[in-house]
């Protein structure tokens, strides 16, 4: 019997090893992909940038009506925002088991995309680049980091009660 509890833990370990490289990869994917997305976006020369973003504000208008007040750049810094806030959810679910660990290095890897993002705009036709856009990058990476964050601290401590 005992055996066959080690026999079936050892096939266990095995098949989760396997779970958690195929959510590693399928991760890692995903931030490829989100990292293309924004720099595609930053390489678009800025006329087809502002008729993507005009396009958007419209909607946005038309869903929400009056009530508030939705400018072309509030759209663009919100969009900024997002993205980056959604590649710091991305990078922090690809290393959630050392989160605590790596937060620094996570953190530098959203600074470092935000500068990137910011420095294809200089070679972008009728685009510039700001520093104000840089610092609302970071702060959406953080944002999703520290989201992540909290969920992890929120489940480690229901884990450490059972």
């Amino acid at each position: 019997p005992v055996f066959r509890v080690r026999f079936v833990t050892d096939n266990m370990r095995v098949i989760m090893s396997r779970k958690r490289k195929t959510i590693h990869i399928v991760l890692a994917v995903i931030i490829v992909s989100a990292l293309c997305f924004i720099w595609i976006n930053s390489i678009m020369p800025g006329d087809v940038s502002g008729g993507f973003s005009r396009m958007i504000t419209v909607f946005a208008q038309k869903l929400f009506g009056d009530n508030i007040v939705i400018t072309e750049h509030r759209i663009r810094k919100l969009a900024h925002g997002l993205e980056f806030a959604l590649l710091g959810v991305v990078f922090s679910l690809f290393w959630f088991e050392k989160l605590k660990n790596r937060v620094v290095l996570i953190e530098f890897c959203g600074l470092f995309a935000a500068l990137c993002d910011e420095t294809i705009q200089l070679f972008s036709d009728g685009r510039t680049s700001q520093v104000k856009d840089i610092w609302i990058d970071f702060t959406g990476f953080t944002a999703g980091v520290i989201l992540i964050g909290l969920i992890y601290v929120i489940f480690g401590r229901h884990n450490k009660k059972e």
